[in-house]
């Protein structure tokens, strides 16, 4: 037998009356309106990317639409940057395949749906591999680098091959596929390079975020150059397996990017172990965890330990406006709650010592036997069998001379020279290792180079040319420092952690944008229709 429930009389009495003040107070004081989200492609991270995805004002097929756009506008018309080789065709099939992929079966990682750009080193299934030099003959491989298969893996979406100078000639743009690339920033000034296409694409916001890579400095130069944010890890944390190479003791992968989110996921997705590079093992118990990007949710440099290495500014040119906007970034870093110990001191001339002529090892020592190496992993269908076939192919006139007296030398391995260099790299970085031990510093901070981007197309060499993270292989992280006033040319920072502290390091440059966000984008590559919107 079901209960009969009963009420007292006052309990009606009592409900009706706060059922009329609730309906008093929604009349008198209702709820806010919901917060329009506002989106802008220039600034957008891929965390903002995904945020519009899920709230069904973005889908990742409409994202490569909107870079297409741009690059159609900006890169061979307009401003003409000129940094792009080959589009990928499949692109826009491959986002909506990701659209669908999200709907069916959730987000494949955090790079899910993103558009990538490729440094033409960097070998990508199915897309020519250049050089920047004609006479190499742009085979097509049939297997993607290490770098690539990991993005792919994660669910990116590789959009275009761009631009590197001419490999191995002159490093300018003589016998290029294309010419020479442009910084969107002052269309006459240099772009840096060799990674000249990734960071001219990705300051022009071609893509989401890019590929470089770094032998003595190729990653960070077009980083500085172009206002981006360029990491290079510890050596042996990302693979460099079919990517043309300078040399394995000093050539390493790289994220360019316009934020350090970016930067942080697109490094979480590419580290990791690979048989092909022997260097990855040293990385064993050091990668970046997949989840890098989740432990930079509270950036702050409270507490933070920085130190100032003027022992690596530049004894030669010394442009006051750099020095000036190096001043600034200090004081930021003070007045984000760092502790910053200026100047820190090695005791030694390290710039000099940690300059490709003293203690550089990849050119001329390794140069040959690492391209014939690279060569043999396209397979059968290669244009030349040997880098010699190649040489004597495009006429030695044609060809750097550190190629031509490569071939001369004997092994690393018995090469006095060689092992002098190999064992000055080792103790350098202990050395800076150890310094950075001795005041428990999670960074040390300088200008990346003293003057600004030179004049021209060339990565011209200049007395300012700092390649200490280069030659040693301690990580390093490019952040935009600031702009000079009448040029409008890009200042980087960069900042230098200890061997396998990348997490660390990355912390300290995603809690100095927080309070730096010193990233503004360039004039000439102005937003197209649909790229701004609110949610």
């Amino acid at each position: 037998m079901n209960k009969i429930h009963t009420f007292p009389v006052g309990w009606f009495r009592r409900n009706l009356v706060r059922m009329a003040l609730l309906t008093i107070l929604q009349i008198t004081f209702p709820a806010p309106p919901v917060q329009a989200v506002e989106f802008d492609l220039a600034t957008a991270t891929i965390a903002d990317i995904h945020k519009a995805v899920d709230a069904g004002a973005l889908t990742y097929e409409k994202l490569v639409q909107l870079h297409l756009n741009r690059i159609g506008a900006y890169d061979k018309k307009g401003p003409g940057i000129n940094s792009v080789l080959y589009l990928n065709d499949q692109a826009l099939a491959q986002a909506r395949a990701a659209d669908e992929s999200l709907k069916s079966s959730g987000r494949q990682s955090v790079l899910h749906g993103i558009p990538f750009v490729i440094k033409d080193l960097v070998d990508v299934a199915g897309m020519p591999t250049t050089a920047g030099f004609v006479p190499f003959g742009a085979p097509v491989p049939v297997r993607d680098s290490g770098v690539v298969a990991r993005l792919k893996q994660a669910g990116a979406i590789i959009l275009a091959k761009v631009s590197t100078v001419n490999w191995y000639g002159n490093a300018g743009f003589d016998q290029h596929p294309i010419g020479a690339t442009r910084n969107p920033y002052n269309l006459e000034y240099s772009p840096g390079g060799s990674s000249n296409g990734t960071g001219a694409a990705i300051a022009s916001w071609f893509a989401s975020a890019g590929i470089g890579t770094d032998t003595g400095g190729s990653v960070q130069i077009p980083s500085s150059y172009n206002s981006l944010v360029g990491i290079v890890a510890t050596q042996g944390l990302v693979t460099r397996s079919g990517i043309v190479p300078r040399g394995p003791t000093q050539d390493r992968a790289g994220p360019m990017a316009r934020s350090v989110y970016d930067a942080a996921a697109t490094l979480a997705a590419i580290a990791g172990w690979d048989a092909e590079d022997l260097m990855t093992f040293e990385g064993i118990g050091h990668f970046p965890p997949r989840n890098l990007v989740d432990l930079l949710d509270s950036p702050s440099l409270v507490g933070k330990r920085i130190g100032v290495l003027r022992e690596m500014f530049s004894t030669g040119p010394l442009d006051p406006e750099v020095l000036e906007i190096f001043e600034a970034a200090v004081e930021a870093m003070k007045s984000g709650g760092a502790l910053v110990l200026d100047p820190v001191l090695v005791g030694t001339n390290l710039r000099d010592a940690t300059s490709s002529a003293i203690s550089g090892t990849t050119h001329p020592h390794e140069l040959v036997l690492a391209s014939n190496a690279y060569l043999h992993r396209l397979g059968p269908q290669r244009p030349f069998k040997t880098i010699q076939d190649m040489i004597e192919a495009a006429g030695t006139e044609n060809i750097h001379e550190r190629y031509l007296k490569s071939m001369k030398l004997p092994p690393p391995d018995q090469n006095p020279d060689y092992l002098a260099r190999f064992g000055l790299r080792v103790a350098l970085r202990e050395v800076v290792d150890e310094l950075m031990e001795k005041f428990r510093l999670d960074a040390i901070v300088l200008p990346y180079r003293t003057m600004p981007p030179p004049l021209g197309s060339l990565t011209q060499t200049r007395g300012d040319i700092n390649t200490l993270t280069s030659v040693t292989g301690l990580p390093g992280v490019i952040m935009p420092g600031g702009y000079t006033k009448d040029l409008n040319l890009p200042i980087g920072i960069q900042f230098v952690g200890k061997s396998f502290d990348d997490v660390n390091l990355i912390q300290v440059a995603a809690a100095y944008e927080a309070v730096a966000p010193n990233r503004k984008p360039p004039q000439t590559t102005p937003a197209l229709p649909g790229e701004r919107f609110a949610y």
